[in-house]
C-alpha cells in the first residue's frame, strides 16, 4: 500500500481543479502544477486495481467541480446499489464500485495485473461519452470543437476491440495526439503517465463546454 499511497499523492494535486472551478467560470484551471519528483513507484506499471483509484477519485472530483461551476447536477453515476464480480481486496472495492456504477469497467479488466494502455483507453472512452452526454443533458450543445480532422495515428489493428475506443478519444481530442495511448497502446500504462491522461479528459471537458465558444 505504501506504493499506492505515493500514486495516489500524485494524483491528488490534479483533483484540486474542482476548487479552482468554483471560484469563477471563466477562470481557466492550473493544470500545469509540477508532478511530483520520479521515483521508483512513479515510473512503474500501474496494475489495474491502481488505475482504477485513481481514476474513481479523479471521476468523483472532476463532477463535484463541473456541478459547482455550472450550477448543474453533474454525476454519470448510475441509481440504486452497485455489486461487483469476483472477489477483490478490500481497499480496491469502493472504487471498482464507482466505475461499475458508471460503465467504466474496460473488458477485460486487469485487476491485480499491469493495467495496458488501451484498457485505460477504453475505460476513459466509455466515460468521456457518458459524461459528454450528461453535460449536454445538463447544460446543452457544446460550445466548442467536437471532432479533429488531424488525429494521432492508432497503433492497433481495426480489428481490436479497444481500437474504437482509441479512436473516438483521439477523433474527440480527449487525450492528446502525442500520448502514449495512441503510440504503444500494448504497453502498460506508468504511473507518471495516468495523471497527464486524466487531466486531458478533464482539459477537454472544460473546452467543449467553457472555453471555446469562438468555435461555434
Amino acid at each position: 500500500m505504501n506504493r499506492f499511497a505515493l500514486l495516489r499523492a500524485a494524483g491528488l494535486s490534479l483533483l484540486l481543479v474542482s476548487l479552482l472551478w468554483s471560484q469563477g467560470t471563466q477562470r481557466q484551471p492550473n493544470f500545469h502544477t509540477p508532478p511530483p519528483k520520479p521515483t521508483s513507484a512513479y515510473d512503474e506499471p500501474l496494475t489495474g486495481y491502481e488505475v482504477a483509484i485513481l481514476t474513481a477519485e479523479f471521476i468523483v472530483n472532476l463532477e463535484r467541480g463541473l456541478t459547482e461551476a455550472f450550477q448543474k447536477p453533474i454525476s454519470t453515476a448510475s441509481a440504486g446499489s452497485v455489486r461487483l464480480e469476483g472477489k477483490h481486496p478490500a481497499w480496491a472495492q469502493a472504487a471498482l464500485k464507482e466505475l461499475k456504477a458508471r460503465g467504466a469497467i474496460p473488458p477485460q479488466f486487469s485487476a491485480s495485473k499491469p493495467m495496458p494502455r488501451y484498457q485505460v483507453g477504453q475505460m476513459l472512452a466509455q466515460y468521456a461519452q457518458r459524461l459528454d452526454a450528461q453535460m449536454r443533458a445538463q447544460i446543452g450543445a457544446p460550445r466548442g470543437i467536437t471532432r479533429f480532422q488531424t488525429q494521432p495515428t492508432i497503433r492497433l489493428d481495426r480489428k481490436h476491440p479497444a481500437y474504437r475506443s482509441l479512436q473516438y478519444l483521439a477523433q474527440g481530442g480527449w487525450i492528446s495526439a502525442g500520448s502514449l495511448l495512441y503510440e504503444k497502446p500494448n504497453d502498460p500504462v506508468l504511473g507518471k503517465e495516468l495523471p497527464d491522461i486524466l487531466r486531458d479528459v478533464a482539459q477537454r471537458i472544460l473546452e467543449r463546454y467553457r472555453d471555446e465558444p469562438h468555435m461555434n
